[in-house]
């Protein structure tokens, strides 16, 4: 059951990480690559002046001759190799989880079979939109929190979260309703670390596109991920309480 549990997620999760490198590249990517330009002071907004000093030209360069374009498209390659073993590492992570809740979920007296569309929301409401509520998708050159205070506070409302939906799902109770949702709504109450105030260096129409393009490929991955593990795993819950099979303690 372990070792099932275990091939699964990761081979589930490989696959909605390819499925989010793709749309990473045609509609992620290209919006970081802008908000770098913003960042770099390449591009400055109407009104707001640049700490940036202006890029000194270089006197090597002529028009049809470009010193560093090998370089460029080497460090491009290595950029996006590494962006795809990011996501396939990360969303393998996520499939070991969804996975674990599966198994959970299956174990309750209550529990059994679950859709994958179900899982999958679920899935994208715990790790990508309760954070978001909060804590959007940054751009390059926004400003930010301190990074320990958000990651703090990212771990809290993902496992907050998932205890408030596990609750509200699992105990089917009034009490345990009411438990989960206040779970669920704790950590927005309490608010997450506010950047410091200071003016935009990145157009807000691109830092919203940007959010919303993040959680809608979030969303997308979740779907893939949901539908590949319960492919993967169909019967791993049902089948050993059907034959009773027990690892030994």
């Amino acid at each position: 059951m372990t070792k099932t549990l275990l091939s699964g997620g990761v081979i589930a999760g490989a696959i909605a990480g390819l499925v989010a490198a793709v749309f990473q590249f045609f509609l992620i990517q290209p919006l970081i690559v802008e908000a770098e330009r913003y960042e770099t002071g390449e591009l400055v907004l109407i009104g707001i002046e640049s700490n940036k000093p202006d890029p000194a030209p270089n006197p090597l360069e002529t028009p049809g001759h470009n010193a560093q374009g090998a370089e460029n498209t080497d460090n491009l390659l290595v950029r996006n190799g590494l962006t795809v073993l990011t996501l396939i590492l990360t969303w393998a992570g996520f499939g070991l989880l969804a996975g674990a809740g599966l198994t959970a979920f299956r174990a309750l007296p209550g529990g059994g079979r679950i859709p994958a569309t179900a899982l999958g929301l679920i899935g994208f409401a715990v790790l990508s939109l309760a954070p978001a509520i909060d804590l959007p998708p940054e751009l390059p050159g926004m400003e930010a929190a301190e990074l320990a205070d958000r990651q703090l506070w990212w771990v809290a409302t993902v496992a907050m979260t998932a205890a408030g939906i596990f609750f509200a799902t699992g105990l089917r109770s009034w009490p345990g309703r009411l438990a989960g949702l206040a779970l669920i709504l704790a950590p927005h109450l309490f608010g997450a670390p506010l950047p410091p105030v200071s003016a935009p260096a990145v157009p807000p129409d691109l830092a919203a596109l940007y959010a919303a393009r993040v959680l809608s490929v979030n969303l997308i991955g979740w779907l893939v991920l949901a539908i590949a593990l319960l492919r993967l795993l169909p019967e791993a819950g049902a089948k050993a309480d059907a034959d009773g099979l027990t690892e030994p303690g």
